[in-house]
């Protein structure tokens, strides 16, 4: 889907509040906004403003997510901040279509009363969506249509969006390449099965404990799986690339896209990805940073993971709503494709052979052309912390923190009891990270 800058702008000018949708507790309202004709969004903000209302957070996610009620707008709430989430809920055909209502978003933000600094907080899929925004607003167009770009952007319309003051990536999943690793190498013909047990992270024979969903897997079946991963993903990315050509000359199915069906993959931390099995894989840190532990300390040391390993339920492997993408061709290589060379590894604290620029939906290539301050976190019971050090250490910004939460899930809750209140050292920090920077004037 092509960008309509053109009919969609005069109603971006006209984006307007409506009355209040909602209370919390009367501690926080929502009030609608009309961001286009494929957009709109909530404002959440405390009743009664505070201090902290100066800052306003930008919150979006793809796939349609309704983030009306979404965690980072409350918690944000509760401190004071406003928040305005946002719902796209057109067609999702490349990343670029997203960045129209984010710049909505934030010219509305600039002109609401007090308001001085438009923050994004990237959350999950959230993460490279609002990274890809930055990048482009700070850049420019050429930022989304270099060369070694797998699906480059039209550029229409892309010059002098608004920038915003902050970034912060919360523990975000990276886009494309957190897809890549659900890709799995053992499909043969795009079919289920039977399957190459050469490649089955499932099998025991390769390491996989069937009973207590748990592996060990061995130096050389994992550098036989990292070398089929390559493969299988550069053959995927070679189909639809020849597949949007003909389209593009004229020759395809259809005049604008065509179906794409990729079996054996996954979007959400679903599929055979080592790390979920073996939790030697992307276990630790490799450099030295800020753990938030329930204690109350905060060493800054190699963060280990608290995660412990364990395959999805082996009945979904096999289902279509779990392992398929049904997807089109254009989709798939603006969202899901990204370019691994030979080199490709997944070691105990790095991932290598990755080209992190050549996607759109891919937070640690973003990043490298951003420059605003700029905070990473993570929790340490998921399977981002060390895709999210490396966001951090692409990241362009001359100040950038990389923080993690010891014990934190995916919403920063604590994973097991002795965490305490993961989600509270999560957001407290937050607090001051946010107040150091963009103090209340006066």
């Amino acid at each position: 889907m092509r960008l309509r800058h053109a009919l969609i702008a005069p109603l971006l000018a006209c984006a307007m509040a409506m009355p209040a949708l909602a209370q919390d507790g009367g501690a926080l309202k929502r009030s609608y906004i009309r961001l286009g004709r494929e957009a709109n969004a909530v404002l959440v903000e405390p009743a009664t403003p505070g201090p902290n209302g100066h800052i306003v957070a930008i919150n979006v996610h793809p796939d349609n997510l309704n983030t009306f009620e979404y965690f980072i707008g409350r918690k944000l709430g509760e401190r004071g901040y406003r928040t305005i989430e946002i719902n796209f809920y057109g067609k999702e055909t490349t990343f670029e279509v997203f960045l129209d209502p984010i710049a909505a978003a934030i010219r509305y933000a600039r002109k609401l009363p007090g308001v001085d600094k438009v923050i994004l907080v990237g959350h999950s899929g959230g993460g490279p969506e609002l990274t890809f925004y930055q990048e482009v607003a700070e850049k420019g167009p050429s930022a989304c249509q270099q060369a070694n770009r797998i699906s480059k952007c039209g550029g229409k319309g892309l010059e002098n969006l608004p920038k915003a003051d902050a970034m912060l990536v919360l523990e975000a999943n990276i886009g494309a390449p957190h897809r890549l690793q659900g890709l799995d190498p053992a499909i043969v013909g795009n079919k289920p099965a039977p399957r190459n047990p050469a490649l089955d992270a499932y099998a025991a024979q390769n390491g996989f404990d069937p009973k207590t969903g748990t592996a060990r897997y061995s130096a050389a079946f994992q550098q036989r799986y990292e070398a089929g991963l390559h493969r299988r993903s550069e053959a995927v990315i070679a189909e639809a690339k020849a597949r949007v050509a003909a389209l593009d000359a004229g020759k395809g199915l259809f005049r604008d896209d065509e179906p794409f069906v990729v079996v054996g993959t996954a979007t959400s931390s679903l599929g055979p990805r080592l790390n979920l099995q073996d939790g030697s894989i992307l276990s630790e840190t490799h450099g030295t940073h800020l753990n938030l532990k329930a204690d109350g300390s905060r060493p800054v040391e190699i963060v280990k993971s608290v995660r412990k390993p364990g395959a999805p339920a082996l009945d979904q492997r096999n289902t279509m709503e779990d392992t398929v993408m049904d997807t089109t061709v254009r989709h798939y290589l603006s969202f899901s494709a990204i370019t691994t060379t030979p080199a490709f590894a997944m070691t105990r604290n790095d991932i290598k052979g990755v080209d992190w620029s050549s996607s759109a939906n891919s937070a640690a290539g973003s990043v490298r052309n951003i420059t605003v301050p700029t905070l990473v976190m993570a929790g340490s019971c998921t399977i981002h912390m060390i895709p999210l050090e490396i966001v951090f250490d692409q990241s362009a910004a001359a100040d950038k923190e990389f923080v993690v939460v010891d014990g934190g899930n995916h919403e920063f809750g604590p994973c097991r009891p002795e965490f305490g209140d993961s989600q509270k050292r999560a957001f407290d920090y937050v607090e001051s990270w946010l107040a150091k920077r963009f103090p209340v004037a006066g």
